[in-house]
């Protein structure tokens, strides 16, 4: 350990049920930049062709993917309609990675503690 006493539920984290806060893995780094890979590239390729590349791969999937089952649940809707329930997936698929790093990181933190 580092000397560092462990927070106890200031700030949404509560003893064995969240082991890592939901502020701390909306504000990481691999959150947001997870996030940020998966919609801007799509929304500039959206927004003008010719800016579609490569890296707009992951985010055109998930649009498509999210378009197809809205399509089918309702078949009328507006194609921009789309767009909110495909930054809400986004913003999920960013929050599990977000997620993952942070349990990861502590773990890691966690075993090279033991060690010394």
């Amino acid at each position: 350990m580092t000397g560092e006493t462990p927070r106890a539920g200031s700030d949404g984290e509560h003893s064995g049920l969240l082991p890592v806060s939901l502020r701390r893995i909306a504000t990481s780094p691999v959150t947001l930049v997870t996030f940020t890979l998966l919609v801007v590239p799509f929304g500039l390729g959206a927004l003008e062709t010719r800016l579609f590349s490569p890296l707009a791969l992951p985010g055109y999937l998930i649009f498509t993917i999210g378009t197809a089952i809205g399509n089918v649940i309702a078949p009328r809707l507006d194609f921009w309609v789309y767009w909110v329930p495909f930054l809400g997936g986004t913003a999920g698929i960013a929050a599990v990675v977000g997620s993952g790093y942070e349990w990861w990181r502590d773990r890691r933190d966690g075993d090279s503690s033991e060690r010394l």
